[in-house]
């Protein structure tokens, strides 16, 4: 009686297991892809935003760009590239480190550049010039499209 019971208990837990794992499965490949790159010194993100926002359309995009490093950088531009061309996306200007502006000294956030979505086939990269202890940088970083298969909540 008591082997018997042990084996229900057991074929409960696999059972419940497997419904979870299959459960996680679908959200996430129902999940929409999203834009995840990585460079040296930035980190760039976008993806749909949440349902809810009052300004949307069909598919709100918003991201951003991130500093990886330890240092604050003074950053001086940022141009999409775009079928291999150059198109500015933001200035020093627009990168003021204030309360009112898209930059906070880390992170530049973007909710509009990419309101429908990236075209990955046109835009290819974003580059990103810099100052740093008196030095100029620059770093292009590739985009790049994710599904999110397994991880649905990156």
């Amino acid at each position: 009686m008591m082997e018997s019971f042990i084996m229900k208990k057991k074929k409960y837990f696999w059972l419940i297991i497997i419904v979870l794992l299959v459960s996680w499965i679908t959200y996430s490949l129902l999940q929409p892809a999203i834009v995840y790159s990585k460079g040296d010194y930035w980190k760039i993100v976008y993806k749909p935003r949440g349902s809810g926002v009052t300004d949307s359309a069909g598919n709100p995009w918003s991201g951003y760009i991130k500093w990886r490093g330890l240092k604050e950088p003074k950053v001086l531009q940022v141009d999409l590239i775009v079928d291999g061309e150059l198109v500015n996306l933001f200035e020093e200007r627009d990168l003021k480190k204030n309360k009112d502006a898209n930059f906070d000294g880390r992170t530049i956030f973007d909710p509009e550049t990419f309101y429908n979505g990236p075209d990955i086939s046109s835009i290819q990269a974003i580059k990103i010039a810099w100052e740093k202890d008196g030095e100029n940088y620059e770093e292009v970083v590739k985009l790049k499209m994710y599904k999110r298969i397994f991880i649905p909540f990156f």
